[in-house]
C-alpha cells in the first residue's frame, strides 16, 4: 500500500492526512473546492512545522511530508488509491452517496473506510458492492498526534 485518499478536509481529515504523510505514503486529500484544500494544505505544512520545531518530526521526514500531497474535487479522481479514508460530516446520507461514488470508481483492490465515530459501519458498507474490503477506521482527534485508532 503506498498511496491513501482522505475525503473531507476539516479538523479529523487534515490530521489523519497528516499522519498518513508522515508515515510516509502519497496523499489525496479531496474537498469540494481548491480554497478549501489550499487552506487545509496550508493548515497541515504549518502544523508539520510546529513538529520540527518541538522536536517531534526529524527534518527529513517533514519536508518528505509536505511534498506528499495531492489535492482532488473530484471523488472519482480520489479514489484511484491504495486505501479511502472517508472523514465526512455525521450525516449517514452523505456518507452513503459518497460510498456510492466511491465504490464505481476505485479499482476492486480499493480498502474504503469511514471515520464515523456514530454512524453504523454496516450501513455504510451497505451502499458498496464491497462490505468485504470496507472497514471502519476511527482516529482520535488531534489524528496526527494521537497514536490511537
Amino acid at each position: 500500500m503506498n498511496t491513501i485518499s482522505v475525503i473531507g478536509a476539516g479538523t479529523m481529515g487534515r490530521g489523519i492526512a497528516q499522519a498518513a504523510a508522515l508515515a510516509g505514503y502519497q496523499v489525496v486529500l479531496f474537498d469540494m473546492t481548491d480554497e478549501i484544500l489550499a487552506g487545509a494544505l496550508d493548515q497541515i505544512r504549518t502544523s508539520i512545522d510546529k513538529g520540527v520545531a518541538r522536536g517531534k518530526t526529524a527534518v527529513a521526514t517533514a519536508e518528505q511530508a509536505k511534498t506528499a500531497f495531492t489535492l482532488a474535487t473530484s471523488l472519482t479522481a480520489a479514489a484511484q488509491t491504495d486505501l479511502v479514508i472517508e472523514a465526512t460530516p455525521e450525516d449517514l446520507a452523505l456518507k452513503q452517496q459518497i460510498f456510492r461514488t466511491l465504490d464505481e470508481a476505485a479499482p476492486p483492490p480499493t480498502i474504503l473506510a469511514s471515520n464515523t465515530s456514530s454512524l453504523s459501519i454496516n450501513a455504510l458498507a451497505g451502499a458498496t458492492n464491497r462490505a468485504d474490503r470496507f472497514i471502519g477506521l476511527h482516529f482520535f482527534n488531534p489524528a496526527h498526534i494521537m497514536k490511537l485508532v
